[in-house]
């Protein structure tokens, strides 16, 4: 028989992940319902279900180049950030030289700069070297902080991954570059997919750095900025639901990449 004292554990425990679990979807639900509502204000009571506000985003003219541009600046970011993420990994994974905890400090440091003053020193860093507010200027703002993020992923994959198994490659006659193609990065491609996933996902959902830099073309979130500022509509939160889909499901897919890697045993079988 369970102690009183238990079940009270358990009833407390219960009402506080209720209570969490509340704080943190509720909003979400909200939007939710709201995007669904036949009600022209954002809010409850519910009047009825509709898909008249999804429809409305097609209707936007803003909307969609916008999300054209999220996709094409999000797919440059992972692109670049993996591929500064993997060589940054590979060297301290593999190579040993002076001062690489100082080096891992510096990949790492745009990480631990908060984004509005991140934002300021890209205006006025892109100013003074010419290079306009564009799709461009987003692009290597979000490179910035995706890249590291993307090495951390990559590291732990390597880093799992023996040396001797390159080692191998290159005492059958494989040059290093060929022993980097054919064996570390097939032992690395899951995290690589999860650090793409995680560095798209980064990029299309980031509001703050896009908002500084971003001149007549924007991406989606600096578009719902600018609804915004006229009045909350169903409409934005229909916009809003599907970013938070298109969201979640990366990031899912990102964690099944992780845990294939770590249902490989870390290369090692």
């Amino acid at each position: 028989m369970r102690a009183p004292g238990g079940r009270l554990a358990n009833v407390l425990l219960g009402v506080y992940l209720a209570l969490f679990f509340s704080f943190l979807f509720l909003p979400i639900l909200m939007a939710v319902e709201s995007s669904f509502n036949l009600d022209r204000f954002v809010g409850l009571p519910w009047k009825g279900f509709t898909l008249e506000w999804y429809r409305g985003i097609l209707a936007a003219p803003d909307v969609l180049p916008s999300l054209r541009n999220s996709v094409v600046v999000g797919l440059c970011v992972a692109t670049a950030s993996v591929v500064l993420g993997f060589f940054a990994a590979y060297s301290l994974t593999r190579i040993t030289f002076p001062g690489k905890d100082a080096y891992v400090m510096a990949v790492v440091s745009p990480l631990a700069v908060p984004w509005v003053l991140l934002g300021l020193g890209f205006v006025i860093y892109f100013n003074s070297i010419g290079i306009p507010r564009s799709l461009i200027a987003i692009g290597i703002s979000h490179t910035v902080f995706a890249a590291p993020l993307a090495m951390v992923m990559i590291r732990a994959r390597l880093a799992s991954i023996p040396p001797s198994y390159q080692e191998a490659a290159r005492d059958l006659g494989a040059s290093a570059a060929r022993s980097i193609v054919e064996v570390v990065l097939p032992l690395a491609a899951p995290a690589i997919v999860a650090a793409f996933l995680v560095a798209f996902t980064l990029s299309f959902d980031e509001f703050i750095l896009a908002w500084f830099v971003s001149g007549f073309e924007t991406t989606l979130p600096v578009t719902i900025w600018a609804m915004i500022r006229t009045g909350l509509t169903p409409t934005v939160s229909a916009i809003g639901v599907l970013i938070f889909a298109t969201s979640i499901t990366l990031t899912i897919l990102a964690e099944l990449a992780m845990q294939r890697r770590a249902e490989t045993g870390g290369g090692t079988t």
